[in-house]
């Protein structure tokens, strides 16, 4: 059976006509896609070489450690700040705008409590948040769990227990709007109250990268 992909020509040096390797359009295209195939997958094998996994996520913002105070939410003028933003990493005072993550009070114990935006503000657009108590001490937390956060609920915060927050920032205009993991992690620890002032002094480590939950110095690497 002779190729389709050759054609009968003249010979200029004898006249008669002999067989010629001449493509038909049809072989030109299928090498043409051969050659294609393989130069995408030389492209793609020195991009992945060039930039590591493509699919990695990278941490953009340091990590921080603050020394914070607030007023409780009881007791004291209305202006006065007992939230805390947290990108800002500062307190703010408590409105209907909701531009905190969480709040405090003191209750009847003297002890601080922690409240989620949510149960402060009734609004639909306030942000979940999810609290949980660990066993270790402030500066031995190195990472914020994955699972088990209490939504929306409020807990009481002793001197010296640590308390992790996992705060939903996907709102519109949000740093997390469009990550796939709309988290922003931070630790609390509550060093003391002042109950004639119903101050709260406590400290706050706080990883800002959206889904990321080391609170190791630095820049995070998960």
């Amino acid at each position: 059976m002779k190729s389709s992909c050759q054609s009968l020509e003249l010979s200029q040096v004898t006249g008669y006509y002999r067989k010629q390797p001449r493509l038909h359009l049809f072989c030109q295209i299928q090498r043409m896609k051969a050659r294609i195939a393989v130069i995408a997958v030389g492209l793609t094998t020195a991009f992945i070489s060039a930039c590591g996994d493509p699919t990695a996520l990278k941490a953009s913002l340091l990590n921080s450690t603050d020394t914070l105070s607030v007023f409780a939410l009881s007791g004291t003028p209305p202006n006065y700040p007992s939230g805390v933003a947290f990108l800002s990493r500062q307190p703010v005072h408590v409105d209907g705008f909701a531009l905190f993550d969480v709040a405090f009070d003191i209750n009847a114990d003297g002890n601080a409590v922690v409240l989620p935006v949510k149960m402060v503000v009734a609004s639909g657009s306030s942000r979940p948040v999810g609290m949980q108590k660990l066993a270790q001490p402030f500066d031995a937390v190195t990472e914020a769990p994955k699972t088990n956060y209490q939504s929306d609920s409020a807990l009481v915060a002793t001197i010296g227990e640590t308390i992790v927050v996992q705060s939903a920032h996907n709102a519109s205009a949000d740093l997390c709007q469009f990550a796939l993991n709309p988290n922003i992690y931070a630790k609390l620890a509550v060093d003391s109250v002042n109950l004639a002032s119903r101050t709260i002094y406590f400290r706050m480590g706080l990883d800002p990268n959206c889904g990321f939950r080391s609170f190791a110095e630095g820049l995070p690497t998960f």
